[in-house]
């Protein structure tokens, strides 16, 4: 036997679920289902009256179910219900903003993959060079979420030869860390920066914080007029790493040597073009390695702005549309 006072909730619970149902059902019924739906109507009005007085459970649960039943009938078309009872142009409104909002966010993507900077010929045929010196094996052109598995290869022994340094030093405070972080910029990008700078035949260029080389010698390669390509390197291993990628990259290219040194002490005066591509550089060091440049020597940085002391020439953004991920800029000593 089931106990009288769960009959009268769960009564009670129909009762209210029904009064959700549209207070003129009439006008959402179609025409053939009108006499179904004047039964449903009758048997929700004996649920109202059982509220009120409580009956035997032998006698008000087949009530109760056929009401549940009616609820979910009343109509051989629910969901179109529902829909009368929505806003049109509210709902378009809603559907169009969707559209555009998304439409927008398509846009703004960069095209991974397919996004280039425009290169001539020359300047293609020298990035692509370099890049296969860098990455000559079949393991190392495999592509990863960080890069080619060759970049993922250099970053690793950047990694070690960084905490290598690191070990020796005592002073936490004399010891550099951000500035040593490896990265590799697009030789597509230092191609533009190159263009952009207009060096003349015969200047030297000189490559600060040059990692592994690969800027280095791509500059070398982009631009072969230049007199001489000197990367400045912290890291001891690096340089040694540089050196073995100097025979790996064919063609034509500017004569090119990689320095052990700080370049934050070192006299810059004998450069007409500096490269400091490197994100993660020290803006106090670079300054200080920048005041030694002669007047109508240029700079290219990559997402490093220059203060008192340089003109800006020109920006070059990368290809990613209006997503702009990073910019360079090329400037000139007064």
């Amino acid at each position: 036997m089931i106990p009288s006072r769960f009959v009268f909730y769960f009564t009670a619970c129909v009762t209210q679920v029904q009064a959700f149902a549209p207070s003129n059902a009439d006008a959402f019924i179609p025409p053939r289902a009108n006499q179904s739906y004047m039964l449903q109507k009758s048997a929700a009005s004996t649920s109202a009256h059982m509220m009120m007085v409580p009956q035997d459970a032998n006698e008000v649960i087949p009530a109760a179910l056929t009401s549940v039943g009616s609820l979910l009938a009343y109509s051989d078309d629910p969901l179109g219900d529902q829909l009368k009872g929505i806003n049109g142009a509210v709902l378009g409104a809603i559907f169009v903003t969707v559209i555009a909002v998304g439409a927008g966010f398509v846009a703004l993507l960069p095209k991974v993959g397919t996004a280039s900077f425009d290169l001539s010929a020359e300047e293609e045929d020298a990035v692509l060079r370099v890049e296969g010196g860098f990455d000559a094996k079949g393991w190392e052109k495999e592509l990863t979420e960080q890069g080619t598995k060759g970049y993922v290869n250099r970053k690793r022994k950047a990694e070690e030869a960084k905490e290598s340094y690191q070990s020796t030093v005592e002073s936490l405070k004399e010891m550099k860390d951000k500035s040593l972080r490896y990265s590799e910029a697009d030789l597509g990008f230092i191609a533009c920066l190159l263009r952009a700078a207009e060096p003349q035949v015969g200047n030297t260029m000189v490559d600060l914080g040059s990692g592994a080389g690969r800027s280095t010698l791509g500059a070398a390669t982009i631009f072969p007029g230049f007199k001489k390509v000197t990367g400045i390197e912290f890291l001891q291993p690096l340089v040694k790493l540089s050196n073995t990628y100097k025979g790996k990259v064919k063609g034509k290219k500017a004569p090119v040597e990689f320095k052990c040194a700080d370049f934050a002490t070192e006299d810059l005066s004998s450069y007409d073009v500096v490269l400091a591509s490197t994100r993660y550089l020290n803006a106090a060091e670079l300054g200080s390695a920048l005041s030694t440049l002669q007047s109508g020597a240029k700079v290219m940085t990559i997402d490093q702005r220059l203060g008192s002391g340089f003109k800006l020439i020109t920006t070059v953004d990368d290809p990613s549309g209006d997503l702009v991920l990073n910019t360079g800029y090329v400037y000139e000593r007064l």
